[in-house]
This record gives structure tokens, C-alpha cells and sequence, in this order.
């Protein structure tokens, strides 16, 4: 796949995983509220910062996309040594999540 459908499906995957598990209700609430219970200063703020979780979503992704023969952004960019194309795309997914979060944040801005 061309390198801005594999960046597009990478980000979006992880926009939509982080999203769900920054904010998510339910289910996914009780797991947060669990973590800040339990490990307030490593899981409990990790759940509650989409720019923390998405590096490590883009961790996980990299690393199971990379092992089953998909494409990884940086994959797809040429960067074939698994150790930095696992970081990168952790990097690039975090910075992506932050801009697609702030552009949400900007546009539900109401100023009284």
C-alpha cells in the first residue's frame, strides 16, 4: 500500500483505540478508574493522556503489524530495522493523535 494509505489507516487505528481508551465510557471507565486506583502514577496517568497511550498504541501496532507482513508507516517510508521502525511509528502515531485531539478540542471550543 502506498505510504499515505498505510499512514492513514495506522493513524486512524490508533486515533480511534487511544480515543476509546482516554474517554471512553462503560466498560472502558471502570478500567481506567481501576488503573488510577491501583497504579495512580504509571497506568492512571497513561489512561488519561492520548498523547502517552498513543505511543505505546503505536508501539504495539508497529510491532504486531510489522511481525504479521503488514505495513507500518515507517515500513512503508523504507525503514526495514524493526528497533527504530517501532519507535518511529510509536513517535509519529503519538504526535498524530495530539494534532487530530487538539483539532477535536478546537473545534468543540464553545468560549462563554
Amino acid at each position: 500500500m502506498e505510504l499515505f494509505g498505510t499512514y492513514l489507516i495506522f493513524s486512524m487505528l490508533a486515533y480511534g483505540w487511544t480515543n476509546i481508551m482516554c474517554f471512553g465510557s462503560s466498560i472502558i471507565a471502570t478500567w481506567r478508574e481501576f488503573w488510577q486506583e491501583h497504579s495512580p502514577n504509571f497506568f492512571g496517568k497513561l489512561f488519561s493522556c492520548p498523547m502517552c497511550l498513543s505511543t505505546w498504541i503505536g508501539f504495539f501496532l508497529s510491532y504486531t503489524f510489522g511481525n504479521w507482513g503488514y505495513d507500518t508507516p515507517m515500513l512503508a517510508y523504507g525503514i526495514t530495522l524493526p528497533v527504530m521502525r517501532i519507535f518511529l511509528d510509536g513517535i509519529l502515531t503519538s504526535g498524530t493523535v495530539w494534532v487530530i485531539h487538539n483539532l477535536e478540542e478546537m473545534f468543540e471550543f464553545r468560549p462563554e
